[in-house]
């Protein structure tokens, strides 16, 4: 953490200027796109972002820098131009700092939503809609940032838009164009946790894949308590803090947990960001599982959504207790390194 708050004293002054692009009117906009939900509360309607580029990896984190040869045939175009801070474009770093700017400069005690980006993660990616067949995206620790159509309005709330990183890991399939797609394996990486020390009960992406990703009913103000162990039947378990069903996804048909609920209505909304634009729906129900980190396994919450997963540890400290999976990390291995 150091190392970010550093880099951000540095890169304040240049930041502050590229942030005149318009950011008040995007993130008005992304407040009033909400996604279709049934709750006992408030609607979701807004989410957090992360720290800072080239910041050191925590202990959780594992980089990968070299390209594997086995590469799917969707790969990128290897060589994308990048300012003094590590960004692709201004409006990437516009977004990162309006979600991840206050953390990093220490006047916000919260998690991350971006993180720093990944070694050699900007690339021009296949996709059949874009105006050149590709298009611009930078992947960071904690998602994917895009640009679909440099021709369009930048202060526009889509003009950058966060990849649908988790239904692709789940499913195996690499979106390529609105309606085109490349099939690769689905993710054998776990969703939560150390890379390197995985303990053998943290489900992957591949194992939500199937019946975990069908409709449920609404279960709105029953408690969560199921405990999701790869390899094994679920279980009912007397879990760590008590967390209960907020909301029920009309669009997806699965339920959120009240601790996600509450920071997309406080933390996201604080950040003027939208749980649509940060999260997507929904596509799994939020599970209690395994998971090791520092090489000590812990029981913590996490439901996996379409463009990110979170995680909820009763056990962390205040404002800490709901994080962002690192997904763009994971995503990056997977796809750019067949591991």
């Amino acid at each position: 953490m150091l190392g970010a708050n550093s880099w951000w004293r540095r890169s304040r002054a240049v930041a502050a200027s590229l942030l005149a692009l318009g950011l008040v009117a995007c993130s008005q906009a992304q407040s009033a796109v909400v996604p279709t939900m049934t709750q006992s509360a408030a609607t979701p309607s807004a989410t957090p972002l992360p720290k800072a580029a080239q910041a050191a990896p925590s202990s959780t984190e594992v980089r990968a820098t070299e390209m594997s040869p086995t590469e799917v045939s969707a790969t990128a175009s290897p060589s994308v131009l990048l300012d003094d801070l590590g960004f692709a474009d201004p409006a990437f770093l516009a977004l990162w700092e309006l979600s991840d700017g206050n953390v990093a400069g220490g006047t916000a005690s919260r998690s991350w939503l971006w993180g720093p980006p990944v070694p050699s993660g900007a690339k021009r990616e296949p996709y059949a809609e874009a105006s050149s067949g590709e298009r611009l995206v930078e992947y960071f620790d904690k998602g994917r940032m895009e640009i679909n159509d440099p021709s369009g309005d930048p202060t526009d709330s889509w003009y950058v838009t966060s990849g649908l990183l988790t239904v692709e890991l789940v499913t195996g399939r690499v979106q390529i164009g609105s309606d085109a797609f490349e099939n690769l394996e689905p993710a054998q990486i776990p969703v939560a946790g150390d890379l390197d020390r995985v303990d053998s009960l943290t489900p992957h992406y591949a194992d939500y894949a199937g019946e975990r990703l069908a409709r449920v009913p609404d279960r709105t103000g029953q408690r969560v308590t199921t405990q999701f162990r790869r390899g094994q039947d679920d279980v009912r378990i007397t879990p760590p803090a008590t967390v209960t069903i907020a909301a029920y996804d009309d669009v997806s048909g699965h339920n959120i947990a009240d601790v996600f609920v509450d920071y997309f209505d406080h933390t996201l909304k604080d950040m003027g960001l939208n749980s649509l634009f940060v999260m997507g729906h929904p596509i799994s129900e939020p599970y209690w599982i395994d998971v090791r980190f520092g090489g000590k396994t812990q029981l913590v919450l996490v439901q996996l959504f379409e463009r990110r997963a979170l995680t909820y540890n009763p056990d962390n400290d205040e404002g800490w207790e709901v994080e962002f999976a690192n997904i763009g990390l994971h995503y990056y291995r997977w796809r750019y390194h067949n591991r």
